[in-house]
């Protein structure tokens, strides 16, 4: 495996993962972008096999959005392997996201909290938008300063 913080210019290539994958993604070249790619016989990066995007918010911290890992590649802890290679290059802001219920312990077990008390207006709002259409997301923040990254 190939872990890779991919530049604005390949970002077509990771919105195509998506949509192979079922999901309708337009990557903006203001995110941070981390790609896990398989390997190929020749040792060298094949296709994309997880993808993550990080999407800045005004408030200076990340939200993270399509946490995605290939169908045929899940079970093998390659979401949990990507976010602990992303998450310190983020470092120092802090990243929440919007789980899905089931999710819950993955994040736990990576280090974010449940509805988090750090969790700024911007995230905070977004949050209440997606409840508000019906959503039963869980919110959830990520401080790098509560993980010994400081």
């Amino acid at each position: 495996m190939v872990f890779c913080a991919e530049q604005p210019e390949r970002y077509a290539v990771v919105d195509r993962f998506y949509r192979a994958q079922g999901y309708k993604v337009k990557t903006a070249a203001s995110e941070s972008v981390y790609v896990i790619y398989g390997v190929g016989g020749t040792g060298g990066p094949t296709e994309i096999i997880a993808a993550a995007r990080y999407v800045p918010q005004n408030s200076g911290h990340f939200w993270l959005r399509n946490l995605l890992v290939a169908k045929e590649r899940r079970g093998q802890g390659l979401a949990s392997a990507l976010l602990q290679y992303s998450l310190p290059l983020i470092y120092p802001k802090g990243c929440y996201c919007f789980a899905l219920p089931h999710l819950k312990g993955f994040y736990d077990r990576l280090g974010y909290e449940l509805e988090p008390n750090h969790c700024p207006t911007d995230i905070q709002q977004k949050y209440q938008q997606y409840r508000a259409r019906g959503r039963d997301w869980l919110l959830m923040g990520y401080l790098a300063s509560n993980h010994g990254q400081t």
